[in-house]
């Protein structure tokens, strides 16, 4: 009976751990007249995750925007930041913990500063969609 209740504890921790190992993706997007942007969730187990916010400017000639000023906020969430784009599309920053994440039906707030212009946009998840 030993040998039996051991095999059964044996199984049962492969299977948790088997399912705790694969990471589970949160992706919130949206979109502007001139930028899209992205916040992805990795969750890599029950406490750690990590977090990457992408902008993506969407005209012909990244070259010519200059300094770009950006803030993001969520319900358990922010940031902000500024860069140059120079040549390249995209801005990306990223972090890792194991705080609070931004439930999948939640918001996050982006506003993107350029050259005297200013937009705003809405990310949210397939699920905030509905």
């Amino acid at each position: 009976m030993k040998k039996v209740l051991i095999g059964l504890w044996v199984i049962t921790l492969a299977m948790l751990s088997g399912c705790l190992s694969h990471p589970s993706v949160i992706q919130f997007t949206g979109e502007s007249k001139t930028w899209s942007a992205s916040y992805t969730i990795t969750k890599m187990n029950r406490e750690d995750h990590m977090e990457r916010f992408q902008i993506r400017y969407k005209g012909k000639d990244p070259a010519n925007v200059g300094r770009v000023k950006y803030k993001f906020t969520g319900t358990t969430m922010g940031g902000s930041g500024e860069q140059k784009l120079s040549g390249n599309r995209d801005i990306v920053s990223g972090s890792g913990g194991n705080g609070a994440i931004p439930l999948e039906d939640s918001t996050i707030q982006v506003t993107v500063e350029w050259k005297g212009h200013k937009e705003e946009m809405e990310l949210s998840t397939g699920d905030s969609r509905k």
